[in-house]
């Protein structure tokens, strides 16, 4: 088997590096990277082309393994709100390298005669508001609806989280599949979708009925849940 002199544990180090130091060449992470790191193995005659066939060859998937397999919730017990811990749900376009497979992969704004600027990749993550850390991310096309890229990520919502989203993520199915796993919600949501009053409250929210939408109760969906509507604010209740 052939031992190659830029490995993929060196790759795996270089593009940690690369993260760290996101305004410094190729080179000059080599250089910090090989400082601070003495047990690499010696090379030389390494150039920003073998650097960049290193990364093709480790590929995103390794990354992606790395980061779910280390990742983990950062605050501490004085950041819980009322014991839970509290998550953020949204999404954003980032502009990346205008590759071939980059420009078939993600696509680019404009029409497909004239495509504009760089391509765009939709990302959707959930992190925790306390310490800023990302537990997660999914990554789609700038054409793929945000509720799309974000069905790989509720796993990290269950038993003692209070998740946030705004009503670009909302969705009837994911709303009853997180509070089946035990979560707690607190979404922004479109004013038209929660307009069947149920009940006022005394400091004048009200809750409302979401009504399932054709394609939810053409797939059988479950009853709709119940949303507070725009008054002053919700009481927050300690859960249970």
């Amino acid at each position: 088997m052939r031992r190659r002199l830029l490995s993929a544990r060196f790759a795996v180090y270089f593009v940690l590096a690369l993260c760290l130091f996101p305004r410094v060449d190729y080179l000059h992470v080599l250089r910090l990277l090989k400082a601070g790191e003495p047990g690499l193995r010696e090379w030389s005659g390494v150039n920003k082309s073998s650097l960049t066939r290193a990364r093709q060859r480790l590929g995103w998937q390794v990354v992606r393994d790395l980061h779910r397999a280390v990742v983990r919730p950062l605050g501490q017990d004085s950041d819980l709100f009322r014991g839970l811990r509290v998550l953020a749900l949204d999404g954003m376009l980032l502009a990346v390298s205008g590759s071939p497979g980059n420009r078939e992969a993600f696509g680019k704004s404009g029409s497909q005669r004239s495509p504009l600027g760089y391509p765009m990749a939709r990302v959707v993550a959930v992190a925790e508001c306390s310490s800023h850390a990302v537990l997660d991310a999914a990554i789609g096309g700038w054409k793929d609806s945000e509720r799309i890229a974000a069905d790989d990520i509720d796993r990290h919502a269950g038993e003692g989280a209070l998740l946030l989203a705004d009503r670009g993520l909302w969705s009837l199915a994911r709303w009853h599949r997180l509070r089946d796993q035990g979560a707690h919600l607190l979404w922004s949501i479109g004013q038209r979708k929660a307009c069947r009053v149920w009940d006022v409250l005394a400091e004048r929210s009200y809750l409302a009925r979401i009504e399932p939408s054709k394609h939810s109760k053409a797939t059988g969906a479950v009853k709709a849940p119940l949303a507070a509507g725009p008054g002053d604010r919700v009481p927050a209740r300690r859960p249970g």
